[in-house]
């Protein structure tokens, strides 16, 4: 069996686990005002908490001695979380597993190998893109396997993205997964075909397609917009929340994804990244930072030696690198 491809198989059916109870929550609550919020106002469906207590009890039956960084956690959910919220999310775990847990369990899984000083690291984003999710737009699910501070592993489902490539009417969702050195993947949430996912080879900057992130807390749309009309590329960005836009590049329908912070300070947190990251990577595009430096996710919860995202298709990579360059001298950033 190839390197990591029981890690890979565990996170594509942890994603599956999780994206069956995020859609089952999202039907239930997509018009309803009972979202919990955190720190930020930054919504919190009942589903970031059940997603992740799924993911990590399944993760944890089968790497018991792997630790972890994850976005949620039992203390979150216990000052955040109403009674009646707990057991929402135990309802739609037990939905799913088809069996009887209990909160404290629940609360067990969510925070499995938290703090461990270990050399194999999982890095779990529950429900990237929340207020994505709460929209009805695109949300992702992302796991990442670190080890030694290398992503080696990546897996993001995205429930909402059509299987087929240029934006082909098919609604199952998709899981696009990757292990270093051997290629990446997408195969439909449900059952069907598993192909390769390929980066286009588009090289012309004009007949590019750009993503970014919807937010504007997430990303400065009008740094984007220069660094877009700098580079020469045609079109208008295309937002979409997520580590869906990572799919999107890795897959084809996209050359370019961008993200710059309005204040040249942010990090990224390194959930947000390593697996989309990895999957643009080893479908043949790439991804550094804004000044085109290798994300380095061994520092710990943030990207603190990274500014930026740039991913791209690789061969339009130095033309964004350079576009970034200029206008940053323009504007003194």
């Amino acid at each position: 069996m190839a390197a990591y491809e029981l890690e890979r198989k565990a996170a594509c059916e942890a994603a599956r686990l999780a994206s069956r109870l995020c859609l089952a929550v999202r039907s239930e609550m997509l018009h309803k005002e009972n979202h919990m919020e955190k720190a930020g106002h930054e919504p919190v469906t009942i589903a970031d908490y059940g997603a992740q207590a799924l993911i990590l009890q399944h993760i944890a039956q089968q790497f018991p001695g792997d630790g972890t960084l994850a976005e949620e956690g039992a203390a979150d959910f216990d000052r955040l979380g109403t009674g009646e919220q707990h057991e929402q999310v135990k309802r739609h775990i037990e939905q799913v597993l088809d069996r009887e847990v209990d909160l404290d369990t629940i609360r067990e899984w969510l925070d499995f190998g938290k703090g461990k000083n270990v050399s194999r690291m999982w890095l779990v984003d529950p429900i990237d893109g929340t207020k994505g999710f709460v929209r009805g737009d695109q949300f992702a699910i992302a796991i990442a396997l670190v080890v030694d501070g290398e992503p080696v592993v990546g897996v993001v489902g995205c429930p909402l993205m059509p299987f087929g490539a240029s934006g082909a009417a098919d609604a199952r969702g998709v899981i696009a997964s990757a292990v270093r050195g051997q290629g990446a993947i997408i195969e439909p949430l449900g059952e069907g075909p598993i192909r390769p996912a390929v980066v286009s080879e588009e090289k012309r900057a004009s007949a590019a397609r750009t993503v970014e992130s919807v937010e504007t807390g997430h990303t400065d749309h009008s740094w984007s917009a220069q660094v877009v009309r700098a580079a020469n590329i045609g079109g208008q960005p295309v937002r979409i929340d997520s580590q869906a836009k990572y799919v999107a590049v890795a897959d084809g329908r996209a050359e370019i994804y961008l993200r710059g912070s309005k204040d040249g300070v942010y990090r990224e947190r390194v959930w947000d990244h390593a697996a989309g990251m990895l999957v643009v990577e080893e479908a043949g595009g790439r991804v550094t930072d804004l000044n085109g430096q290798p994300l380095d996710f061994s520092v710990g919860a943030k990207l603190e030696n990274n500014l930026g995202i740039v991913a791209t298709n690789d061969a339009l990579h130095d033309t964004l690198l350079n576009a970034i360059q200029s206008v940053g001298e323009e504007s003194g950033r």
